[in-house]
């Protein structure tokens, strides 16, 4: 039997922040044999920590694409990879300037310039060298709901050696797909992915890469479908992912990851 499933959490196991009670049965039941159900997204640790306790899913998780993998039990950073604190300060300024929302995601906090979330996130006026030496940044999100504007924010952003655009909303690059309101892209060092933190984790558990499953749907998913193991796309994933999979479930309307999971159980993978 697979020892660990790698689950992305948005429009793979999650519709809009809600996981479905199949989902999170299948879940419990997965691990209830002694296997680990790990979230892996490319949101910021405090969220990925709350929704895997909230689910009872592993006490591991990887966060903002890759850049972190953490033991949210025992509060322990396994693997981290950060952004140099001038690049994260110019990207402030820079968002600030544009009237732009950011998020700063912290090893320990999640920064913004303009509040959504209050019961996750912290406001500052000011991105500040105390400020990170606290609290290591492994990501850095922008959102706009001009497309247009974040088309220029693109052009600024890839003249940074330091890091890269791991993942955008998906209006970005593909026309057909709705704006939604709030279009953003996902900033990291270079050399994070999803793939890299499963090998991490992998390792720090000691557990074969042939005995693992990976579970995705978008863009930054793609890195995590390594050649050992399973890699499996939902219905509703991106066509490139869904060419590279061993197999595509349900979508995530239609519970594919508890599918995926009970089949698993069932010694049918």
């Amino acid at each position: 039997m697979k020892k660990i499933v790698f689950s992305d959490i948005d429009r793979t196991l999650a519709i809009k922040e809600f996981v479905s009670e199949k989902n999170i049965d299948a879940i419990k039941k997965y691990q209830e044999l002694g296997n680990l159900f790990v979230l892996v997204s490319g949101r910021v640790i405090p969220y990925v920590s709350s929704l895997s306790k909230k689910i009872k899913a592993s006490k591991y998780v990887i966060c903002t694409n890759g850049g972190v993998v953490y033991d949210y039990a025992n509060n322990k950073v396994i693997y981290k990879l950060t952004i140099p604190f001038k690049v994260v300060e110019k990207l402030y300024n820079l968002a600030c300037e544009k009237d732009l929302r950011i998020i700063i995601g912290g090893v320990n906090t999640t920064f913004v310039n303009k509040i959504k979330y209050p019961q996750r996130e912290t406001i500052i006026s000011d991105f500040t060298k105390t400020i990170y030496e606290e609290n290591p940044i492994t990501q850095v999100t922008i959102s706009h709901p001009d497309k247009n504007v974040m088309h220029e924010v693109i052009n600024e952003v890839q003249k940074f050696s330091e890091i890269e655009i791991i993942n955008r909303h998906r209006s970005l690059y593909d026309e057909s797909f709705e704006d939604g309101g709030n279009i953003w892209i996902d900033i990291a060092p270079k050399n994070v992915s999803k793939g890299i933190a499963i090998k991490k984790l992998a390792e720090y558990l000691n557990v074969s890469l042939n005995d693992t499953v990976r579970i995705g749907d978008d863009l930054n998913d793609l890195p995590m479908f390594l050649e050992e193991g399973l890699n499996v796309a939902v219905e509703n994933a991106i066509p490139d992912l869904k060419n590279k999979a061993d197999f595509i479930t349900a979508s995530c309307d239609n519970d594919g990851v508890a599918m995926v999971l009970e089949k698993i159980i069932d010694k049918k993978i």
